[in-house]
């Protein structure tokens, strides 16, 4: 991640050479919103720090447009954070920077992806925390996507944040003379959940008064179905780790057809299933049981069918994409792009932030309601391609049409054409 310094008090991202698609996001005024405007000073930070001495405190510096963070806090929801509500010896201060064009109005959108009654989000305009951060860590950068660990004894009484007793981060690990964070230090939930808990049972909930906290359901706990409507990151950071996913521009451009046998599935009806495409765009879809897939589905499937997939050369094929931003699927927190193919429907692609995978993807009418969902789950290595083995259709009501289960997939592949003389160990 790179930061450029255009106002003294605006941080702005620059990604790829490519503007962030635009996007609107409003928060209503007149309720109370999840979370708490600081002043430049910190003092309300500071409070909340030394209050909770005696506990092990979580400081996560996060940007409420930037997609990385947004799925870094989901991982650590999902890692530990949901299940560990009850932990009196834990408590953890969200800290949101306007880091990518964010604003206010964004911070309550980022919230329900790590909520809790042990969890205090902060807004303050200017991203001073991230300067002070850069001189506390002795670095050569801004200091924001950066999740740090503070042991019971740790206080915060002078300018700068105190030293923390373990941090990883998610930025980038070269910037020439500068000193900057480790590789080996790039953020992992599972990891810094261990962390953070091995600190943990170094105490006894006798040491402090009990804090009162309200139940909180672990359904709202996950998150699952939140949308951010807004993420500053271009489409290219979505389309691209949805190509490399499946094995890159230039492998997928080797697979010249693929077989896929299975089951077609709904409620006590069951049919063998065969679906082989090819290039250019060739799909044949074959049961043994008729009607267990409605026809007009069917053919929206095949009418708009193109062997690469949808984001594979985009604009040569006419299609306009654009980044919607960021939804919550159960355990994954995926890129929201809308592309309106030149020949088809418009569609709502959902691609997984960690593994590139396409999650769902749902088509729309001329309204923009959908009309039909494409789950897809069960993502397995198949002679070095991803692809889904369960695939689930579903109205626009909700209501599940009929589910494919893969049993064997087949590919007709090119061998790579490689030079033995450039080959090295």
């Amino acid at each position: 991640m790179k930061i450029v310094y255009l106002l003294p008090a605006i941080l702005v991202f620059a990604a790829c050479g490519e503007s962030p698609d635009s996007a609107s996001n409003q928060v209503d005024n007149d309720a109370t919103p999840p979370y708490q405007v600081m002043g430049e000073d910190l003092q309300q930070l500071k409070d909340d720090f030394n209050a909770n001495q005696g506990r092990v405190r979580l400081m996560f510096l996060s940007g409420p447009t930037c997609g990385i963070c947004l799925r870094g806090m989901a991982d650590f929801n999902d890692a530990f954070l949901a299940e560990h509500q009850d932990d009196d010896r834990l408590v953890t201060f969200v800290v949101h920077v306007p880091t990518m064009g964010a604003k206010e109005k964004h911070v309550a959108e980022a919230v329900p992806l790590l909520d809790g009654p042990r969890i205090h989000h902060y807004w303050e305009d200017t991203g001073i925390i991230g300067q002070h951060y850069r001189e506390t860590m002795s670095v050569g950068m801004y200091v924001w996507d950066f999740w740090a660990i503070y042991g019971p004894d740790a206080r915060w009484d002078d300018l700068l944040p105190p030293v923390p007793e373990y941090y990883e981060h998610q930025l980038g690990v070269t910037s020439g003379k500068f000193r900057t964070f480790p590789k080996e230090r790039l953020l992992d939930a599972e990891r810094f959940a261990k962390k953070t808990l091995a600190l943990a049972d170094t105490l006894s909930s006798d040491n402090f008064e009990a804090q009162e906290v309200a139940e909180q359901d672990q359904a709202e706990l996950l998150a699952d179905g939140t949308e951010i409507r807004y993420v500053g990151q271009p489409r290219s950071v979505a389309v691209g780790q949805h190509i490399r996913g499946r094995g890159g521009y230039s492998n997928l451009k080797r697979i010249n057809s693929i077989r896929m046998t299975g089951k077609l599935k709904k409620d006590e009806q069951e049919s063998s299933l065969t679906v082989t495409m090819g290039r250019p765009d060739e799909i044949q879809r074959l049961t043994n049981v008729a009607g267990i897939m409605p026809a007009n589905y069917e053919n929206l499937l095949v009418d708009n069918f193109e062997f690469d997939g949808l984001f594979v050369e985009w604009p040569d094929k006419g299609h306009e994409v654009s980044m919607q931003g960021m939804r919550k699927f159960g355990d994954v927190l995926a890129w929201k792009l809308e592309l309106k193919q030149k020949d088809g429907p418009a569609w709502h692609m959902f691609v997984d932030s960690h593994s590139g995978n396409l999650v769902q993807k749902d088509a729309l009418d001329d309204s923009g309601d959908v009309v039909l969902s494409i789950r897809q789950s069960e993502f397995r290595e198949v002679d070095g391609f991803r692809l889904p083995h369960r695939i689930e259709y579903v109205d626009g009501a909700g209501h599940t049409i009929a589910a494919e289960t893969i049993e064997t997939i087949s590919l007709d592949v090119a061998p790579f054409d490689v030079d033995d003389s450039t080959v090295t160990h």
